[in-house]
């Protein structure tokens, strides 16, 4: 009923419309609670506007196919943001490498707790033949071998070797931090990788890629 039809509708049939649309609404969360899915027209005949959140395909959706078109990953982890002032004391790139355990291997649960802290940075076979976190860095043509001297720069002031810096063109360069004492990555790394992506000097050489135009049907 529209909300003119309402306004003009009597007393009495408002309250009798108000009824039937609680009954079906009952009658919905009853199937739901049964494990049965709802109709849309289900869901708005009992009010509930035709979205309820998180809730199972109905069949139409089903037929559509609907997810065969959408991308996605498995992995739907989400990361709130902290407040400033606690992030500045916890995040990585404000930790000092050192050799009281951040030089020990890290196990695949460790490395993805710090993982969501240097996205840019794929965990990789590096080219010693272990795990290493790996970034290709864009830069304008020529530009390579400079910036291959400012993140040398930073790993020297850091204290912490890669296992790889070179330049493989001359507008990319690539860059692996790994430990060949422990054949894996540690902490150290992750906290290098951190510190190299806060670097203003390096960052203002990076050309960022243009967004890829993706088609949604």
């Amino acid at each position: 009923m529209g909300a003119r039809a309402w306004a003009r509708a009597p007393i009495a049939g408002r309250w009798t419309a108000s009824r039937a649309r609680a009954r079906v609404e009952r009658g919905a969360r009853a199937r739901v609670g049964a494990g049965e899915s709802i109709s849309k027209n289900q869901e708005y005949m009992g009010g509930l506007g035709g979205d309820i959140g998180a809730r199972d395909a109905t069949v139409g959706e089903i037929e559509s196919g609907f997810t065969e078109t959408c991308l996605g990953h498995a992995d739907t982890d989400h990361m709130n943001r902290a407040p400033k002032a606690m992030a500045d004391m916890i995040k990585l790139a404000v930790r000092q490498i050192g050799d009281d355990g951040y030089d020990a291997k890290l196990t695949f649960e460790q490395q993805e707790v710090f993982r969501k802290q240097v996205w840019d940075w794929k965990i990789r076979p590096g080219k010693g033949n272990f795990e290493c976190l790996r970034r290709e860095f864009s830069v304008k043509d020529g530009d390579a071998e400079a910036l291959v001297e400012k993140i040398n720069a930073k790993c020297e002031a850091e204290g912490w070797t890669p296992a790889y810096l070179g330049a493989t063109s001359g507008s990319n360069v690539v860059c692996e931090l790994g430990s060949d004492a422990v054949k894996g990555i540690t902490t150290n790394d992750f906290i290098l990788a951190a510190k190299i992506d806060e670097t203003e000097d390096i960052l203002s050489m990076v050309v960022k890629a243009a967004p890829k135009a993706r088609n949604w049907f």
